[in-house]
């Protein structure tokens, strides 16, 4: 009887140790947590669009609010970065250039947080 208990011992220490050695595969690219200094990555790369009036400009964080419906719905808030280009009447433009009101097209992408990051914005000129 001893040495059943012996042998049982002897065997669940052994597969004890060998499940401790077992090394976790490293994390797949862009699925651990990322370094501070990097950028959050996007869901996807295919930017999305969307056109309508600006109707909020926050140049303290950065972000433009672009509704393409007369009342409002449906708009979306943009982050804008030193990435964004922004153009007004073919020159290179800013965020200081962007009115509340102004006409605008606008190309985004999706973060994995959800904030939408701006790659594009151009001004639509007002008919004449």
């Amino acid at each position: 009887m001893w040495r059943f208990v012996t042998i049982a011992a002897v065997i669940l220490t052994a597969t004890a140790s060998a499940l401790g050695q077992v090394q976790q595969p490293p994390p797949a690219p862009g699925t651990g947590p990322l370094p501070p200094s990097q950028p959050i990555p996007l869901i996807q790369k295919a930017p999305h669009e969307v056109e309508g009036m600006v109707k909020r400009v926050d140049p303290v964080s950065g972000t433009v609010q672009v509704s393409p419906g007369s009342l409002g719905l449906g708009g979306r808030t943009l982050e804008i970065t030193g990435d964004t280009a922004i153009q007004v009447e073919g020159r290179q433009g800013g965020l200081v250039d962007l009115r509340e009101g102004s006409r605008v097209k606008a190309s985004y992408e999706t973060t994995r947080d959800g904030k939408s990051v701006a790659t594009r914005i151009q001004i639509v000129p007002a008919a004449k």
